[in-house]
């Protein structure tokens, strides 16, 4: 019996106390961030069983007499959050809650539920949580507001949500209400913040054909358990009701950085290379913020699609014209230079010789690959010639899947996809495309030379594609990237540039490729940035300039830059440098290109008698993963977690690491606020579009508590009683409800 009991509650105070006496022992006060990291530690281990009925505790925004944030016990079952002092260790107040919210309880519900009696499942809801948990699924799932009262739909709802099941209108102004809550709530925690953030702009037209400006912050932030994460928030969604320059752009950013009250965190916007985001970065330098200094903390994407070595032909055109659905295509908002990027063979130099003897040449590859797009066409929108197709890939025994991939123009990879299934399904594709009934026209059909050329350019577009999926991927793809992206296509280009096996068709094409590329290096150079990302590499340091054959005096100058950020915004009081601590055992992975000669640099670097961080920094050795480079972000996240600062150099690491290197967040969102426009929700009004794809990512990253919109509504309330009885006002942003 006894053993089954909860630990004395003196023992969890103790502890707490003990906590305190160790902070105190160098007479510095612990911060409020070590204050919260203490506090969770404490209700997460479990040693007393008032935390049992509490979520995870956060600053709250009350203080204590002596002028320093408490912490905030959120209840799990009112949701209110009970504020103790950090110097005050007993859990009474926390106990006494808890006891009077159980006694409430027990009176409310006159009978034991499941959930009292240890069985699991929905568990009992507060109808004061159905509007909420309504409009987000809303929000979320890209419903309509009518599918909620949905006979079928409410057939599976509980109990109490469909008792108190709100009304469409009520669901579309619960949405803006709950708008605002999380604003406003997400403003106090970037408020909290400490380190930099960056910001993703880009915009879109809606299927309704509203223009919306998408912003996406990007930050080092710390999860429910206290660990270090990188994070890609959707902050906000803006219509655009005047032209798009840069200077109204500018305008709505200001608007958007703002509000949040981070004008002076800001570190860098990532945008593509649009001309009118020149002029917006230009307006924004003017506003002065601390951080911002304009074009050198603007990080201009690469082109995230694959480079179109190939244009396609007059015929190709049309084809694709036809071929290409509503829901495929892109709006895309802001302008692009994309023709400033078109390149022909005049535009080279030391272009090969082009003979009618050759395998391919460029007239004939755009024919070849018109070719396998009507191929894609007639299998898509045929059934009949796709059911004959499969049949002759089945008997040819074929690779699956049995189909050829068609090529969307906004669809990153789909080129070499599609040159991958005609490849796959050659055997059959011979066969089916001279089929009298559900085969293609005579001017369509394929031979050798046209697979010859789809091999050939799988060859020339694979490192393309895998590059195309690492930064595809939100959120994980970091400035410090950039430039071995770029070293890898130049290498990779220039290596098939020399090889006389290949036709002058595509070594010509290649060409083109590699002056594109060169004009996206050029563009690194505006921004300190990413020559700083890679001197703060673990595994390149300034090595990586040596072995790229970097002039001397531009090495000189890279490590000038990361001087003058480290002088500017980092360099603490002297301290001890801790010695770092080793990485853990590497994995096996082959060795490729310029990286190898990493491996022999790591081990012949020496020391420094120097005790600037920076220098002690560049002096030391690589930091390798079996002659792979590691992933900086996380290798200087584990150093924050041991304890290594190296002399303060972390916090500048982290922060300029931190930096993305493409906004395909906002992009991502875009792709999502399709679905919520759907052909049925044309005349959403374009304030709910907007909110309401906020409301969506908000929820899908979990930044949406419980009781939230409870919370704004009373808030709200109370608000108009102090107006109406004289007492003042209380702060608040007021909601639009048109």
């Amino acid at each position: 019996m006894s053993s089954s009991q909860p630990p004395p509650q003196q023992d969890a105070d103790t502890e707490e106390a003990e906590d305190h006496d160790k902070s105190g022992e160098d007479n510095i006060p612990p911060t409020d961030e070590e204050e919260l990291e203490r506090a969770i530690r404490n209700a997460s281990n479990g040693q007393s069983a008032a935390y049992q009925t509490y979520g995870t505790p956060e600053l709250s925004h009350k203080k204590d007499k002596y002028g320093r944030l408490m912490i905030a016990y959120p209840c799990k079952m009112c949701g209110d959050k009970i504020s103790r002092p950090t110097k005050d260790s007993s859990c009474s107040n926390l106990l006494k809650h808890a006891t009077g919210c159980m006694l409430k309880q027990s009176k409310s519900q006159g009978s034991k539920s499941l959930t009292s009696v240890g069985i699991t499942g929905t568990g009992d809801i507060d109808p004061k949580e159905v509007p909420q948990l309504c409009a987000i699924w809303c929000a979320e799932a890209a419903c309509p507001f009518s599918a909620l009262v949905d006979p079928s739909h409410k057939a599976l709802l509980h109990p109490t949500i469909a008792k108190h099941l709100p009304t469409r209108k009520a669901v579309s102004k619960d949405i803006h209400r709950l708008y605002s809550a999380i604003q406003e709530n997400y403003r106090l925690v970037l408020k909290e913040h400490k380190g930099a953030l960056y910001l993703g702009v880009n915009g879109w037209q809606s299927p309704n054909g509203f223009d919306i400006l998408g912003v996406v912050i990007y930050q080092l932030t710390k999860d429910e358990s206290g660990r270090t994460v990188y994070e890609a928030m959707h902050l906000d969604f803006l219509r655009l009701t005047q032209s798009h320059t840069g200077e109204y752009i500018a305008q709505n950013v200001q608007l958007v950085v703002e509000k949040f009250g981070i004008a002076d965190k800001i570190c860098g916007i990532v945008t593509d290379n649009a001309t009118n985001n020149e002029v917006m970065v230009r307006d924004l330098k003017r506003l002065k913020w601390r951080r911002f200094k304009g074009e050198t903390q603007w990080i201009r994407y690469l082109a995230e699609g694959q480079i179109r070595l190939l244009e396609a032909g007059d015929k190709a055109d049309a084809l694709e014209s036809q071929d290409e659905d509503s829901s495929d295509v892109e709006s895309v908002l802001i302008p692009t230079n994309d023709g400033d990027d078109s390149l022909d063979k005049e535009d080279i130099d030391g272009a090969s010789e082009e003979d009618e003897n050759d395998c391919y040449t460029s007239d004939s590859c755009k024919e070849t690959l018109a070719k396998f797009r009507v191929i894609a066409k007639m299998l898509r929108y045929s059934p009949n010639s796709k059911a004959e197709f499969v049949d002759i890939c089945q008997e040819r025994q074929c690779a699956k899947p049995h189909t050829v991939e068609r090529d969307v123009r906004t669809r990153w990879n789909s080129t070499v996809a599609q040159l991958k299934s005609a490849v796959r399904c050659k055997a059959a594709i011979m066969i089916w495309q001279r089929h009298k009934k559900f085969g293609i026209a005579r001017q369509y059909y394929v031979d050798e030379s046209d697979f010859a050329l789809a091999r050939d350019l799988i060859v020339v577009l694979n490192l393309f594609y895998e590059i195309t999926l690492q930064v595809s991927t939100g959120g994980s793809t970091h400035i410090a990237s950039v430039v071995i992206f770029i070293d890898q296509i130049t290498e990779h280009l220039s290596t098939i540039i020399r090889e006389p096996k290949y036709p002058p068709a595509l070594r010509n094409a290649c060409r083109i490729g590699l002056k594109l590329t060169n004009k996206y290096y050029s563009l690194t150079d505006s921004s300190p940035l990413y020559r700083i990302t890679i001197l703060l590499h673990p595994s390149f340091k300034d090595e990586y300039f040596k072995l790229a054959a970097w002039e001397p005096e531009w090495i000189a100058e890279a490590i000038r830059l990361a001087r003058d950020m480290w002088v500017t915004h980092y360099k603490p009081r002297p301290v001890s440098t801790p010695r770092p601590t080793s990485s853990p055992p590497p994995k096996e992975r082959p060795i490729s290109s310029m990286l190898a000669a990493l491996g022999n640099a790591a081990a012949t670097r020496g020391g420094s008698s120097s005790t600037d961080p920076l220098d002690l920094w560049l002096a030391g050795g690589l930091v390798l993963d079996r002659n792979q480079p590691v992933n900086p972000l996380k290798w200087w996240i584990q150093q924050k977690r041991a304890g290594n600062t190296h002399g303060g150099l972390i916090h500048m690491a982290l922060d300029v690491l931190s930096c993305p290197a493409t906004s395909v967040d906002v992009k991502r969102a875009f792709s999502f606020g399709r679905n919520y426009v759907s052909s049925k929700r044309h005349r959403l009004a374009p304030q709910s579009l907007s909110r309401g794809i906020t409301v969506a990512f908000f929820s899908k990253n979990d930044k949406i508590k419980p009781g939230l919109l409870a919370w704004w509504k009373k808030g709200v309330k109370d608000e108009q009683e102090m107006k109406q009885k004289g007492k003042g006002k209380r702060k608040i942003i007021v909601l639009d409800e048109d």
